[in-house]
């Protein structure tokens, strides 16, 4: 059989060889090449980026994300697979072993394939027919080798099914009834555990009412900005994304906790139930109906929850924005989708347990006692080190840099934080070991690491973690929201259009028509190579020269001229610039809520990653890495502030404002107007007052001079020729108010997680904490100084990941107003408020666990546990 084996390996291995060396492998523009044939010929043309440029157009290409290049680069491994398989099949013939030339084959054509879909090739026939002949070289051997064995162990198996499926019959035949007094002690166990079905019930019914509000909030601001394309410009659906992940994250790891605790403290009930002479077949429909249960009823009580609190905080807000109408909001479709959510993160939480249901046995679980969990002794100098370094780049990376508040940088600090707790403890057990008194002094402290290291540190680090992530990234978040401007602030103008040179005369005939106050500067239009973060998204729309999307679009004016808006925005500020050659000054147009931002996002990983933003006047348009810094040369950013000039538009996303010496301005516009026969491009900035009885009137006219520049947003759908403040300024309340509910709802839940997770901690642990207190009262040991052993254990969980995470968090919203840009009004009002919501957090935390605390020390120092 081995032989055959070999013979039908080497027969395959050669028609795929073949198939690679002579089939048409590559379709191009309807001709059809072989590998080689299709190298001689880019070889022709002097390589293959000289053959793209002559066959392919670079908007097509940007468009539809499809070229050759990557195709040609990765020819080489149909090659290399060609190769090894004549070699294989060449030692198959002779009897030799192949193992590890067949391993690199499958990994070679796994590879290959992956190319192939991370990158849409321009693939033909022959590669599905090898593809097909490398899975039937795989199934074919092994059909070969093991066919005869296979079959005999699959007449195996379903006679062993057969057989168990008998004795299972016999084994669960039950012809009687459980008497009265059986039921009896089942509901007396159910009546005696509610504790346990109340903790579930609290903790799930909070994530489902939280649900509900950011879910009504969202649908809140919907209904009254219906324009979806508006709500995804104002950043309204990133904020509920990147909250959402959050929410959804904790409320799992809240439901897994909290449904792993519950099956492990009703695993002795249920083995006791068995001792009873329940069958194992009606117990399980018992557990099904009593997790059911709970599980619907924390659904109930959460919807029952939003749907008193969220038309609170509708009200409140809808009264703050003095809107007396009442705004429909679908209750229906919000308590659906909240239902739908709830009901697959319960599921999920509940496959992460399947193997709680799936590994342990009921019948022993009534007297099962925990492992023993060793203390970690390897590789811990190195781990350490790295950790502190970890919290390092951590750091630095959120506050410099190409990340900016980057929720990864502080994923980083926290896995340094993880190497620190496992290793240091790891070095700290053994060292309070080696002294007998500083052993005995600390040795209650001591003891629980000693023999549950892995879970009591598991249990710190989720609560570091929570508290980290609450007063580091959403506390001084939510401090930035509710101090930001109002509406009017951020909106200084009734319109604010970017004109062409000839819509001139447009204007002039509005201002003889309407009774509007009207200035017009001169401006260009700036772009830059990238608007936002850079991200996977960014990379697999880019193409294959180094161009990314989507690109950044903001508002070019000379010196002279952002004097003069100044003097509108703060007539008291008689600062100058004094720009020179390529500096610029940078004009973020965003309130104090919108997080700290670059003008350009664009990251080459051939240059230095210095901040020098890359700049094109006009039009965008393509590029490569060649032509960049021609197209989009650097520029020097001397000063950054933070300033509503015009309007906040998006979100200081863009619409930005950037600043040119006068001169190096003029050389720009003329540069621009040189093109604009080619490259239409806005070169006027206008902004108009207007009277609340005409505004619908121009906001008409304006919609007829938005058609007609219709090109200006050919790149770019959000970005428009005029901008409405009646339209802008109702997004960026309904933002801030979105973030205000999705920051409180999301400290809330991350409070409330901190404390369950201490809860359910100390319940696994009481039996332990018991008998160690039985221990020391049968020795002699007052209550209170037993009482104080307890508080001090207790203190390691609950104070101290507090004041760790208090720690990191002053350097993380101490240097956010100066990444921000705050003024100094601005800083004072952020500080005072930041301290405000600090007390109130440390002070609701302090209070809950002082209330568990008190139970569990109540629990533990009486004789009888319920």
């Amino acid at each position: 059989m081995k032989r055959k084996a070999d013979y039908f390996g080497a027969a395959i291995g050669f028609i795929i060889s073949c198939l690679i060396l002579f089939g048409r492998w590559i379709h191009f523009q309807g001709a059809g090449y072989t590998i080689f044939g299709f190298v001689y010929k880019v070889h022709k043309y002097g390589g293959i980026i000289s053959f793209s440029k002559v066959f392919e157009n670079v908007e097509t290409v940007a468009a539809t994300e499809r070229s050759i290049v990557p195709a040609y680069f990765f020819l080489f491994l149909p090659i290399l697979l060609a190769v090894v398989l004549i070699v294989r099949s060449v030692l198959l013939i002779k009897g030799k072993k192949v193992s590890v030339l067949t391993n690199f084959a499958y990994w070679i054509g796994l590879f290959y394939l992956m190319t192939v879909f991370l990158a849409p090739y321009c693939i033909s026939v022959p590669f599905f027919a090898s593809l097909f002949l490398m899975l039937a070289d795989y199934i074919g051997t092994r059909l070969i080798l093991e066919g005869a064995e296979m079959s005999r162990q699959a007449r195996e198996l379903k006679q062993r099914e057969r057989e168990a499926k008998l004795d299972k019959i016999r084994r669960m035949h039950f012809p009687g009834r459980y008497s009265k007094d059986f039921y009896e002690v089942v509901f007396a166990n159910f009546r005696s555990n509610l504790r346990g079905y109340l903790l579930f019930i609290v903790a799930a019914s909070v994530s489902v009412a939280l649900f509900y509000v950011l879910f009504g909030a969202l649908a809140l601001i919907y209904m009254m900005n219906p324009d979806l394309n508006l709500m995804m410009t104002s950043g309204i659906f990133k904020i509920f994304s990147e909250v959402l992940n959050i929410v959804v994250f904790l409320s799992v790891m809240l439901l897994v906790l909290i449904i792993s605790n519950y099956i492990k403290t009703r695993m002795k009930n249920y083995g006791i139930f068995l001792g009873l002479g329940i069958r194992k077949k009606t117990l399980w429909l018992v557990i099904a109906l009593e997790y059911l249960v709970c599980i619907l009823s924390s659904l109930a009580v959460g919807l029952l929850l939003g749907n008193l609190g969220f038309p609170v905080l509708k009200y409140l807000y809808l009264q703050s924005q003095g809107i007396r109408m009442d705004v429909p909001t679908a209750y229906q479709v919000v308590t659906l989708v909240t239902a739908i959510a709830f009901l697959l993160m319960t599921g999920l939480a509940t496959l992460i347990n399947y193997h709680l249901f799936e590994g342990v046995d009921i019948t022993s679980s009534a007297v099962n006692a925990a492992k023993k969990e060793g203390v970690p002794k390897n590789h811990l100098f190195l781990g350490l080190f790295y950790g502190l370094y970890c919290i390092y780049a951590g750091i630095r990376g959120f506050i410099y840099g190409h990340w900016m508040e980057g929720l990864s940088r502080v994923a980083i600090l926290l896995f340094g934080a993880l190497l620190i707790l496992y290793c240091g403890g790891g070095k700290l057990v053994p060292w309070f070991r080696k002294k007998k008194e500083r052993y005995f002094k600390h040795m209650f402290q001591v003891l629980p690491w000693k023999y549950r290291f892995k879970t009591n540190a598991k249990y710190l680090f989720l609560l570091f973690t929570i508290q980290t992530l609450a007063l580091s990234v959403y506390l001084p978040r939510l401090s930035s929201c509710l101090i930001s401007a109002h509406g009017e602030e951020l909106y200084p103008y009734d319109f604010v259009c970017m004109a062409h040179e000839e819509d001139s005369e447009f204007f002039q005939e509005m201002k003889k028509d309407y009774d509007i106050r009207m200035e017009t500067y001169p401006m260009v239009r700036i772009d830059t190579l990238l608007s936002e973060p850079f991200s996977f998204n960014t990379l697999i729309r880019s193409t294959n020269g180094g161009m990314f999307f989507p690109l950044g679009q903001q508002v070019g004016i000379s010196e002279t001229t952002y004097q003069k808006l100044k003097a509108e925005a703060a007539p008291k500020d008689k600062s100058i610039l004094h720009l020179k050659g390529k500096e610029i000054n940078v004009v973020f147009q965003q309130d104090s809520s919108q997080r700290a931002r670059l003008l350009d996002w664009y990251v080459s990983p051939m240059e230095h990653l210095g901040y020098d933003p890359h700049l094109r006047a006009g039009r965008i348009c393509y590029y490569d890495l060649l032509t960049r810094d021609t197209l989009y040369p650097p520029y020097q950013i001397k000063s950054q502030e933070k300033r509503i000039l015009t309007g906040m538009f998006h979100n200081g996303d863009q619409e930005n404002i950037v600043v040119f010496s006068d001169e190096h301005f003029d050389d720009l516009l003329k540069s621009v107007e040189g093109r604009l026969d080619k490259e239409p491009s806005p070169t006027q900035l206008v902004t108009l007052h207007t009277t609340k009885e005409e505004y619908q009137e121009i906001s008409d006219k304006l919609t007829i001079f938005s058609r007609k520049n219709a090109s200006d947003s050919a790149w770019d759908a959000t970005i428009l020729p005029y901008y409405a403040k009646q339209v802008q300024k109702p997004l960026a309340e309904g933002e801030r108010f979105f973030k205000e509910i999705a920051f409180s709802a999301t400290i809330f839940i991350m409070l409330l997680s901190s404390l369950f997770i201490f809860y359910l901690k100390f319940s696994l642990d009481i039996d332990d904490l018991r008998r160690r207190n039985g221990l020391l009262e049968a020795i002699g040991m007052g209550r209170k100084g037993r009482e104080r052993i307890i508080r001090s254990e207790m203190a390691m969980h609950s104070l101290w990941p507090l004041l760790f995470a208090a720690a990191i968090s002053v350097i993380f919203f101490t240097v956010l107003p100066a990444m921000r840009l705050f003024s100094r009004i601005e800083m004072q009002y952020y500080y005072i408020t930041q301290l405000i919501l600090l007390l109130v957090y440390t002070q609701v935390y302090h209070l809950g666990i002082h209330f568990l605390e008190k139970h569990f020390i109540k629990v533990i120092c009486t004789r009888e546990f319920h």
